[in-house]
């Protein structure tokens, strides 16, 4: 099929970045767990253990301006609507704003109210407070941060991403090391080397929307405050997640100090801010899927859909499972980062935690990837409940059973009973919804039978060379013919793949690449409607329709003509691909 290739190279152009987005919070994290294990003590790794939850709240907020911004701009480039596209991204900035300061006052003024309301003790409150005082400088960056690495990948900007992430890990073991052990400022230094890392990576991204060249942009004047209910609606399920992961790491701290004492839960804080690294790979797939989705979905293409699903669900829990393999063998050297008595329990119990925790992944990314496309397909009942099932009902329900007897092993063991639940609810949802038992991806889909067009009403093609394009022309003139399409209109759609076929490979084309334009003819509503898809520099045929020289009267001649005979022509440069849909 024409969009395999074009699909598969975009999941795993995608995948790297979205893995690296998803680990940004962990880079942090496992520097300071290792500076804290380290240079202060076990009981500084309890603290960031109990300042979890805390993250996972301010990622609640976080998940929904990030999950419905992204999908409702997938779908309006998908669509071609890019000026809608920057009026998303500047209520997402203003909103991304307002709440960070406000949860940065929060965490100034009163730390030990919430410290005390996530589970300190007399032992860890005076230095819990220390580190949320030190952390509450830096909500902002680190949320616009995460916001602006969303928007850049939509611009092709992923070098700026890596080159934020590399300062922001450098200057936190830096500041680390000056911080603690050098001016001996304990878990405030620890806090506040995070802060100014995170200040870092969002200025060196924010640089790029002052050079003029985004085609995204912020303004107040684009505003659009009706959005608002759109991006929330669709982030929620975000929202629901993060929130049941608060609940969850609330509920499993006391668990664990309940049922296997203080060591297990600084096993837990170790695992837990290194674990969300190597778990990126779960959450990276689902953010490649949902980015590729959103797009496709806006566009109707069925057949573009299946495809991102079977790439994701093959290659992307194949990759997660590999994942995992190595982090079951990396368990020792893993552990040995945070603790370095092999005689304590402390280390036994990491130790085993690393060993276990890694066989959840493959389960989790089958659930996640599905979480994500029916999120993107409007199935907002199931995402629900499979949120809830995921981030909070199935840890702690297995938990609260398996604890008392097993103690932490219970707890490690509850992760993995969690993937097993999800997994049962998404075969559950779909069987009662099709009425049978699928037996296939495109069963799992449930997409209503109107959605996109049939295999008989539209044609699909890839051209390579300058050859192939008259060949391409004729096949357009006889699906058109052949589906009732007059002659004249059946001669224009020909005319129209000629010419813009022959222009992408005339001017687009890079020599010694393999090139190629993706076309997809389709039979609507009685007209036809042709999408041409390459990887080429960005072009929008568009502004230079109306690109007239009178010392050149052939100057875009042809694009000119393709313009008149069109009765719509949308352009978008989408994830690196230039996008043009033309209705004749």
């Amino acid at each position: 099929m024409a969009d395999s290739k074009i699909i598969s190279r975009l999941f795993f152009r995608l995948l790297p970045v979205q893995i690296i987005l998803v680990a940004i919070g962990s880079i942090n994290s496992i520097i300071d767990g290792m500076i804290a294990g380290k240079l202060i003590g076990p009981l500084a790794l309890s603290v960031i253990g109990l300042y979890m939850p805390v993250i996972k709240l301010i990622d609640t907020v976080n998940a929904v301006l990030v999950g419905g911004s992204q999908i409702l701009c997938g779908q309006f480039l998908g669509k071609g609507e890019l000026d809608k596209t920057s009026k998303v991204f500047s209520l997402d900035m203003l909103v991304t704003v307002v709440f960070s300061l406000i949860a940065s006052l929060l965490m100034f003024t009163i730390p030990g109210t919430i410290g005390m309301g996530i589970g300190a003790d007399s032992e860890t409150i005076d230095g819990l407070v220390s580190y949320l005082r030190a952390m509450s400088f830096g909500i902002t960056g680190q949320i616009l941060a995460s916001q602006f690495s969303v928007f850049l990948q939509l611009e092709q900007q992923e070098k700026r991403t890596y080159a934020g992430i590399a300062a922001m890990a450098v200057s936190n073991v830096t500041l680390n090391v000056l911080f603690v052990q050098v001016f001996d400022m304990g878990l405030f230094g620890l806090g506040l080397s995070t802060t100014v890392s995170s200040w870092l990576f969002c200025i060196i991204q924010a640089t790029y929307y002052f050079t003029g060249k985004a085609a995204i942009r912020f303004s107040l004047k684009d505003l659009e405050p009706a959005y608002l209910k759109d991006m929330i609606r669709i982030g929620i399920p975000g929202a629901i997640v993060q929130f049941c992961l608060t609940i969850r790491g609330l509920a499993l701290n006391k668990i664990i100090l309940g049922y296997a004492g203080n060591e297990a839960l600084s096993a837990f804080s170790a695992v837990g801010t290194f674990g969300c690294a190597y778990y990126a790979a779960t959450a990276g797939v689902a953010s490649a899927t949902r980015l590729l989705v959103s797009v496709y979905y806006g566009e109707e293409d069925r057949a573009g859909l299946l495809l991102i699903m079977k790439t994701a669900l093959c290659k992307g829990v194949a990759l997660v499972s590999a994942v995992a393999a190595v982090s079951i063998a990396l368990a020792v050297p893993f552990t040995n980062i945070f603790c370095a008595d092999h005689s304590s329990e402390v280390y036994r119990l990491t130790l085993q935690y690393f060993r276990i925790f890694p066989l959840s992944m493959p389960f989790s990314a089958f659930c996640v990837i599905f979480n994500n496309y029916y999120q993107c397909s409007d199935r907002m009942k199931i995402v629900h409940v499979l949120s809830i099932i995921d981030g909070m009902i199935g840890v702690v329900l297995s938990s609260l059973i398996l604890a008392p007897p097993l103690g932490a092993m219970g707890i490690w063991l509850s992760q993995v009973m969690n993937g097993v639940y999800t997994l049962i609810a998404i075969y559950a949802y779909t069987m009662i919804v099709n009425r049978r038992f699928p037996t296939s991806v495109e069963d799992m889909l449930i997409l209503r039978d109107d959605f996109g067009v049939s295999e008989d009403d539209r044609l699909d093609i890839s051209i390579k060379s300058s050859e192939e394009v008259i060949n391409t022309s004729q096949q357009v003139v006889d699906f058109c013919t052949q589906h009732g399409i007059s002659g004249r209109h059946s001669f224009y759609s020909g005319l129209c793949i000629e010419e813009m076929a022959g222009n992408i490979v005339q001017h687009g084309f890079v020599k010694g690449r393999k090139n190629s334009i993706d076309i997809r003819v389709v039979y609507k509503d009685g007209g036809v409607l042709i999408r041409f898809k390459d990887t080429c520099r960005p072009f929008d045929p568009k502004e230079m329709s109306s690109i007239f020289s009178p010392e050149d009267i052939t100057k875009n001649i042809g694009i000119r003509m393709v313009s008149r005979i069109s009765s719509r022509m949308d352009y978008s440069y989408v994830l690196g691909l230039n996008v043009l849909t033309i209705k004749i």
